[in-house]
């Protein structure tokens, strides 16, 4: 995610390549503003020979055929609403354009060095032995899912899974929750379904925990599967290891339409909800690289390690309460506990102050990635006055039949809201 991103425009069939550092980080926030906006901000670039093979997200735009192709696998978005919602922005704000998704960074490479014709034309293949490729990284059989299965509590708004419906010729529906969809049932071994089936059952869980869905009716010999970017590369790798079966994608609604099927009206996400997490990294005008990862992680373990050390000094502490309560004697018991209670306090700012220092170090260190000269530029396309870029994504939000920022500010990402 603080890879680089880049950027290539066709005009009068010529292309100028852009290499953005970090820029694959939400690489949408760049084309949520439209054509102009993401011209006008690359221009402040120096342009680069050559397509950057090392790059981990990337956007074509082809001015001649008024098409746009885009990779980003990541954009820190774990709700496949919230990437339909983006797909929606990007489309209202490119309104004269084709919107292209690349299945791979092959496709944007094939584009940058021709035209978008030829990228959709380039075909990509799931071979049995290539559990590793860049399209698929994920767990390779269900045994593992068998092993933590246990482990899933729906009522966890922080569990992330994928929620499987099985409806069987009986009519009989079974609800089944593991972390993916596993290679083994995309390659149709080992019977899944049946093993499947073998798992705990599970109600209808709420939407906001489901990262892809998957529903398979036995008696039709059709499987519909919806999630998040690579769910067509899952499809397409499907549909040649499943003969005779039917596999397609549910679109919109894939929650409701999945809750249809076993009766339970489940609980959707909202609008304001499933943008929560993208709204903020819309306006956000700072750069997402490693000093800002490695500051969010740094406050969420400082975070945890506090509530550590004060759960341990209370359970060595509370022997000397106990104590006191059961002599009367709270002179002896309050001092002592004083004394852990500060031993503790300074070893932990000790402690702290050298995290600290590495961590400053680290943080300086990742700064030296960003090319000289890039302090001094525009972050990312838009407007770059806060009050500006939050009026222009209301017009957009609005164009596109979407809640205002402020019906959306409540359900915020807090991790990204304070950045702005």
């Amino acid at each position: 995610m603080i890879e680089t991103a880049v950027f290539a425009l066709i005009r009068d069939e010529q292309t100028t390549i852009y290499r953005e550092p970090f820029g694959a980080a939400l690489l949408s926030r760049n084309l949520v503003w439209g054509s102009d906006a993401l011209e006008e901000w690359l221009s402040t670039r120096n342009a680069i020979d050559d397509f950057d093979y090392d790059c981990e997200a990337g956007v074509v735009v082809d001015y001649d055929a008024k098409a746009i192709l885009w990779y980003a696998p990541q954009e820190w978005l774990e709700h496949p609403r919230s990437f339909q919602l983006l797909d929606r922005l990007v489309e209202h704000a490119w309104p004269d354009f084709e919107i292209l998704y690349a299945d791979s960074l092959s496709d944007l490479q094939i584009a940058a060095g021709d035209s978008l014709a030829h990228a959709n034309g380039h075909a990509l293949s799931l071979r049995e032995d290539d559990s590793e490729s860049q399209e698929f990284h994920r767990g390779e059989t269900l045994d593992d899912e068998i092993e933590s299965e246990d482990e899933w509590d729906p009522d966890d708004e922080d569990e992330r899974f994928a929620w499987i419906t099985i409806l069987d010729p009986g009519n009989s529906v079974h609800h089944r929750l593991i972390g993916e969809i596993t290679m083994d049932i995309i390659s149709n071994r080992g019977n899944p379904i049946e093993r499947l089936k073998g798992l705990r059952q599970y109600d209808v869980p709420a939407e906001q925990n489901v990262v892809e869905g998957m529903v398979i009716d036995e008696t039709s010999k059709t499987i519909d599967l919806w999630g998040g970017r690579d769910i067509i590369q899952v499809i397409g790798a499907m549909a040649d290891r499943w003969p005779g079966w039917t596999i397609e994608r549910l679109d919109s609604d894939a929650y409701d339409a999945q809750c249809r099927i076993s009766g339970p009206a489940g609980r959707p996400l909202s609008a304001e909800q499933a943008l929560g997490d993208l709204v903020p990294l819309l306006l956000l005008t700072k750069r997402i690289d490693p000093s800002m990862l490695i500051g969010a992680i740094g406050k969420s373990f400082k975070g945890l390690m506090v509530r550590l050390v004060a759960f341990g000094t209370m359970l060595v502490c509370l022997p000397f309460a106990i104590f006191a309560l059961v002599t009367g004697n709270w002179k002896v018991g309050g001092i002592t506990i004083g004394i852990v209670v500060a031993l503790v306090v300074i070893v932990f700012k000790i402690i702290e102050a050298k995290w600290r220092k590495g961590f400053a170090k680290t943080m300086a260190e990742s700064s030296l990635q960003a090319e000289p000269g890039d302090e001094h530029l525009p972050v990312v396309a838009g407007p770059m006055d806060p009050i500006r870029r939050r009026i222009a994504l209301d017009e957009l939000l609005l164009r596109a039949d979407m809640p205002t920022v402020q019906a959306i500010e409540p359900f915020f990402n807090t991790d990204w809201s304070e950045h702005l």
